[in-house]
């Protein structure tokens, strides 16, 4: 018995230590991540950020934390896979939904903006003047009109938004009203290209249309374009690429990893572009909560440009 309790007791102080140790690493690395983060360093703050989340991954401060060093790398799908999770842990954190609107809008998803921005009302009634400048965004005028009216009935129209206010009550062109701030549409543009696509039947008229559709988001069309130039142009790495990312935006994780595996070996002497395939197998193992084999990956992908770099 005695000997029993010596060993329970050797359990438990092993346990202690591993937990204390591991409260010194969190602490470690999160002080480095905001240190990197302060002189720019995104890469190195998420590298030590991943680590703080591998040890706590409910921690909502370590996520936040992520999403916006991702946003500072303009990598939105990452930025706002990591506010959202915060979010379910702390739904009514108002940071982070302030944070999650900024990520919808420079990704021109206004109507994803002004969903998150009514939250944020609930809690700061006080923000709702800045709905009207989403609505314009967004397409909807009538919503920003009417808003507009209230904001001054209520005699909480702030002076920067009174011209605009007179502006589109005013005018009944709605090309003028889409000057104020509506996107330009991209959807005409895209027609376009398909339709030389459909004269020319070559690749780059091709890989055009997947550019576009990346840019403009439109990731099931992506997804159906890509997997179609995969069957025309199994050599060329782009294409995997694109279809890689279709597939890890519409959160087929395992998919994207098998396509882009398949896509590597078509790469010859192109480290920038082995190093966003990197990325993107990075993400699909992050998206299936293999944090380890996510963070290799990711480092392979900064090694990889650091040898571009230094070619």
């Amino acid at each position: 018995m005695p000997i029993l309790s010596h060993a329970q007791e050797d359990l438990a102080s092993s346990e202690a230590m591993l937990v204390e140790q591991q409260s010194i690493n969190f602490q470690t690395f999160f002080f480095e991540s905001l240190q990197q983060k302060a002189i720019g360093n995104y890469d190195k703050a998420i590298f030590a950020l991943d680590v703080c989340h591998d040890i706590d991954k409910e921690n909502i401060a370590v996520l936040f934390e992520l999403s916006k060093n991702y946003t500072f790398l303009l990598k939105y799908t990452e930025a706002e896979y990591y506010v959202l999770k915060g979010l379910e842990y702390d739904a009514s954190n108002i940071y982070m939904l302030r944070h999650l609107k900024e990520i919808k809008s420079k990704q021109n998803d206004y109507p994803g903006a002004i969903t998150v921005q009514k939250k944020i009302i609930l809690q700061k009634p006080d923000e709702e003047a800045e709905l009207v400048i989403l609505y314009i965004k967004s397409g909807e005028i009538e919503n920003a009109v009417s808003l507009l009216k209230k904001l001054e009935l209520n005699n909480n129209l702030p002076e920067n938004l009174v011209p605009l206010k007179e502006s589109l009550i005013q005018t009944k062109d709605i090309e003028d009203i889409q000057n104020i701030g509506i996107p330009e549409q991209s959807q005409s543009k895209l027609d376009r290209l398909k339709d030389s696509y459909k004269l020319k039947k070559d690749y780059n008229s091709l890989k055009l249309i997947l550019e576009r559709e990346l840019k403009t988001k439109q990731f099931l069309d992506l997804l159906k374009d890509s997997e179609e130039a995969v069957n025309l142009y199994p050599e060329q790495p782009y294409v995997y690429l694109m279809n890689g990312i279709a597939l890890n935006n519409l959160r087929k994780y395992s998919e994207a990893i098998k396509r882009l595996e398949s896509g590597l070996e078509f790469i010859v002497e192109d480290h920038m572009m082995e190093a966003k395939f990197m990325d993107q197998i990075s993400l699909g193992y992050k998206g299936l909560g293999q944090n380890k084999t996510s963070s290799s990956y990711y480092k392979k992908a900064l090694d990889l440009r650091n040898k571009e770099e230094k070619r």
